[in-house]
């Protein structure tokens, strides 16, 4: 917040709060005897004493009469005067005997202490220190209870022809006569303090201390920020202080009264001062009785609004004078409103709605009266000891009730509940939440502990990546006072922000996903975890996200950057290699290339590569995986070198892909994953696994320096998140929209950002592809039987797996996928989800294995969690039903390394398969090396492929 500065006064004359003189008289030199004109302060005249109104030669102080000029002299000496950091009136230091050394001596404003400059003026050397106000010989300005004493100046108590001055400790009196000399004046000034106070306003107004106390210029309060599903209405989670503001019409009338009756009976006809109970606190203050706040409603909302501390009399001061000018502002139903949003109850719980959510589990709108009035029984000890508030009857039932009776009674005198209703509706309450409870209510309030508190970190990177588009600078970055980088905006800002995830589908996938009875994961092997990632095609709204059971864990779909409530660096666990189900990009690749879905190659295995240095002889060539015979599959020509490119999409074979690679080029593959929306993929350098920014680079760029050709199925690990994007991608006829978590930002309801959906087309990509692309990818799921659900719309997918082991000889994967989507209309793009799951690790890898004791592949595990997601999410959103078209034949190569045994080219129709065997996905083989954490999972990459890969760089650009 911003507050006005009251420390810092324009040079010239101090004043302080005090009545405000009458017009001179005739002679303005000589006012009338006896009156007081408080607000002009002279040190010393001709006998250096302190006066206040007027100053007599004898060195005392006087309160009564007062010298015209209101000048203060200190005899002639030559040095300074400096009085603390309040002065009474005007200062001023001018030697008897020369008019040219007169100085005018500038100071601030405030009652009991303030500081005058420093005078210097022709004479002997000295330096008068005065230190505080007070009636007699005393100085003005100091704390009290602090007071400098040494040698007076000439003319001065203790200087040449004056009073007796301080003697700096060195007069021997004893400490006890000097701590009531400092007692006494605390008293003294104290008194004509409470007096000046007392007097009324407008003794106050019109002054210099008056006018420059100023309000609060920002009265904007730190709120909860709270998180929606897609559609507004739903919280996913909260963040920041718990707070939230309502206006005065939702707040029940009786909780407004409840506070009045507790804290401030007259505040409705108050000025918003309490004088009798400032007079108090200053009197027990200062002679050692209770420290009292002596606070009203006002008054209250005053310290918190400047955030003044303390119970010492100067800060009782500005409260009051900000309370005063409080009430000229504004309304008592605009100050009531603001007070109940920042009163502190307890429990954490700032302002009333939060108070009513932690006591009673309701919006504070359907309070009951009884129920206010126990609330505002605990703004007076919120804390208690630390237990709780002993007005609360989980914490102190006698207490309580006795708190509750009171507020009852006012109440009653206050007219705001009849006598006769009393006891209907002011009956104590039989259930207040218990601590514990509301603990548990405000942790579960934040999602943070759950699933749904990963989602809650991916969307606050993306609201703290807006810009402001007049300036380019980020819209809720701010700078703290040591220079640091904050997002405070977001954090307590009372944002609205709303994501893409939708409310019925994301339980779905927490659901089949997790750990649970109605899991494919439940019972699984402990070293399992599964993730999950569903995206809208055409639109790349993400609309279901498992990653991890809680915010608080590891990510194992994807990775976020959250400089909110976290580092903003990259979280984990970052990419996992894809194994076949890369092999989508390369397969979109191939027909943009020219070559047609029934393209005929070679599918026997090993094969020789030299182009790549991948040889037999050399000990690495490209192998085949997968079940039946993977060295020589049995393709529906009868030949294993004569098989279609359809046919080798559905087997899943290395070597026909890797050919396809090499005379598409890799590069290509790799622009085509990039347009496809992957924006990161990892690499090793340096025997370390590095995240390489896909969108920094072109594919010419990256390849062979970053990637080989092993790219083509699916070496390099990729995340969840954004391989469910890419599948979006190919669902959606080749139109890439950016992958996203945001859909809306509300600020003080009004709208400060919306998403924008600007999908682009993979270059080159026509609908016939699309369409040819589409009934190859129905061939997958039917193998695996994962084809059939409930309302038998039809379904194109991709399994793949990535070895464990040194060269792939352990026979184990480490990683398991399946991808896949349903029929897409572009005019009704809610009719479609494409779906990413990926099965592996979660620590060490190690070779993955289902509870009867199976090696997991994309078809058996992922598979299934895959199928059940993609059934329940589509009959949950009542997505309309769509068939695929039938394929265009697209493309002009019709031979690609095939040897063809017969002229006869094979059918593609994926409602006739033909009788050939459906190897397990599986990525074989072995070579360069590949990226990893160390441990021993390897494919074709070798050396540590694959894992849970932790991530060192910049935040991605998706």
């Amino acid at each position: 917040m911003n507050y006005g500065d009251p420390s810092n006064p324009q040079s010239g004359r101090a004043q302080v709060p005090g009545f405000q003189p009458e017009p001179p008289s005739p002679n303005p030199s000589a006012p009338p005897a006896g009156r007081a004109q408080v607000g002009r302060a002279s040190v010393g005249g001709a006998s250096g004493s302190a006066s206040v109104g007027s100053a007599r030669p004898s060195g005392s102080a006087s309160v009564g009469s007062a010298r015209p000029s209101g000048s203060a002299s200190v005899g002639g000496a030559s040095g300074s005067a400096s009085v603390g950091s309040a002065s009474v009136g005007s200062a001023r230091v001018s030697p008897p005997e020369s008019r040219t050394g007169r100085a005018s001596v500038t100071g601030s404003a405030s009652v009991g202490s303030a500081s005058v400059g420093a005078a210097s003026v022709p004479g002997a050397a000295g330096r008068a220190t005065v230190g505080r106000a007070v009636v007699g010989s005393a100085a003005v300005g100091a704390p009290l209870g602090d007071v400098m004493e040494g040698p007076g100046g000439p003319g001065g108590p203790g200087g040449p022809g004056g009073g007796k001055g301080g003697s700096g400790g060195k007069d021997g009196r004893s400490a006890t006569a000097k701590a009531k000399k400092r007692r006494r004046r605390n008293i003294v000034i104290v008194s004509i303090a409470a007096f000046i106070m007392i007097a009324g306003i407008g003794m106050v107004s019109g002054t210099y201390y008056f006018d420059q106390v100023g309000l609060p210029d920002d009265i904007t309060l730190d709120q909860q920020t709270t998180i929606f599903y897609s559609d507004g209405q739903t919280p996913m989670g909260r963040i920041g202080e718990n707070r939230t503001v309502l206006p005065l019409d939702q707040i029940p009338k009786d909780m407004q009264h409840a506070v009045v009756a507790a804290e401030d009976n007259s505040f409705y006809t108050n000025d918003g001062v309490d004088y009798k109970g400032v007079v108090r606190a200053a009197w027990n203050n200062v002679t050692g009785g209770d420290r009292q706040g002596a606070s009203t409603i006002s008054q209250q909302y005053a310290r918190r609004w400047a955030e003044l501390e303390g119970v010492t009399y100067a800060r009782k001061v500005r409260e009051a004078v900000i309370a005063l000018k409080l009430n000229q502002q504004y309304s008592k139903d605009e100050i009531m409103a603001m007070y109940l949003n920042v009163v502190y109850f307890g429990r954490n719980a700032y302002g009333v709605e939060a108070a009513s959510q932690a006591y009673f589990g309701k919006p504070a709108r359907e309070l009951k009266t009884n129920e206010a009035m126990m609330l505002a029984g605990f703004i007076k000890n919120p804390s208690g000891t630390g237990k709780g508030s002993p007005f609360d009857p989980n914490i102190d039932k006698a207490q309580s009730l006795v708190r509750f009776n009171y507020i009852k009674d006012q109440m009653i005198a206050l007219n705001f509940v009849p006598q006769a209703e009393a006891e209907t509706r002011m009956a104590f309450p039989t259930t207040v939440i218990t601590p514990q409870q509301s603990r548990d209510r405000q942790i579960a309030a934040t999602n943070m502990d759950k699933p749904e508190g990963l989602i809650v970190h991916h969307v606050l990177g993306e609201v703290a990546q807006l810009k402001d588009p007049r300036t380019g600078a980020l819209l809720y970055e701010d700078t703290d006072n040591d220079g640091k980088k904050n997002f405070d905006k977001i954090r307590n800002g009372g944002l609205k922000i709303v994501t893409t995830i939708d409310k019925d589908i994301q339980p779905i996938a927490v659901r089949e996903a997790s750990r649970n009875k109605e899991s494919n994961m439940n019972g699984q092997p402990d070293n399992l975890q599964a993730a999950l990632v569903a995206v809208e095609p055409g639109t790349g709204a993400v609309k279901a996200y498992y990653g991890g059971d809680k915010g608080s864990g590891n990510d194992y779909a994807g990775y976020y950057n959250d400089p909110v409530l976290g580092d903003g660096k990259d979280s984990c666990c970052g990419g996992h290699p894809p194994g076949s189900t890369f092999k989508v990009y390369t397969l979109t690749t191939g027909l943009m290339a020219g070559y047609r879905i029934d393209s005929m190659w070679n599918g026997d295995s090993p094969a020789d590569f030299p182009a790549s240095g991948r040889t037999i002889k050399g000990g690495n060539p490209v192998k085949n995986a997968g079940d039946g015979s993977p060295s020589h599959p049995q393709c529906e020509s009868g030949s294993s070198t004569w098989c279609t490119l359809a046919e080798v999409t559905e087997k899943s074979l290395n070597v026909p892909f890797f050919a396809l690679a090499e005379k598409v080029g890799p590069d290509k593959v790799i622009d085509t994953a990039r347009a496809a929306g992957i924006t990161d993929m990892w690499a090793t350098q340096n025997g370390k696994a590095v995240k390489i920014d896909m969108t920094a680079k072109t594919g010419k760029e990256l390849f062979p320096t970053t990637f080989n050709t092993e790219v083509a199925f699916g070496q390099y690990p990729v995340t969840v998140l954004e391989h469910a994007g890419g599948i979006a991608t190919i669902a959606a006829k080749g139109y890439a929209a950016k992958t996203h978590f945001l859909k809306e930002v509300w600020d003080q309801g009004k709208r400060t950002y919306g998403e924008v959906i600007n999908p682009k087309r993979i270059p080159g990509f026509t609908d016939g592809m699309s369409d040819d692309i589409n009934v190859v990818l129905q061939r997958v799921p039917r193998h695996y039987k994962l084809d059939k659900l409930k309302d038998g719309r039809q379904v194109a997918g991709k399994t793949g797996t990535w070895q464990f082991g040194q060269n792939g000889s352990s026979g184990g994967n480490a990683h398991a996928w399946m991808v896949g989507y349903s029929g897409y209309d572009a005019n009704n793009k809610a009719a479609d989800l494409a779906v990413a799951v990926w099965v592996g690790n979660k620590g060490d890898e190690q070779p993955i294995k289902d509870k009867k004791g199976t090696s997991v592949i994309g078809g058996t595990l992922p598979g299934p969690i895959w199928h059940d997601f993609l059934d329940a999410a589509l009959t949950q959103i009542k997505a309309p039903k769509i068939n695929f078209r039938p394929a265009a034949n697209t493309g002009r190569l019709d031979v690609g390394t095939g040897i063809s045994p017969t002229p006869a080219l094979p059918s593609v129709d994926p409602n006739n398969p033909g009788n050939g065997g459906f190897p397990q996905t599986q990525n074989p083989g072995n070579g360069g090396p590949g990226p990893g954490n160390g441990n021993q999972s390897q494919g074709p990459g070798g050396n540590g492929g694959g894992g849970a890969v932790p991530t060192t760089t910049e935040p991605r650009r998706r």
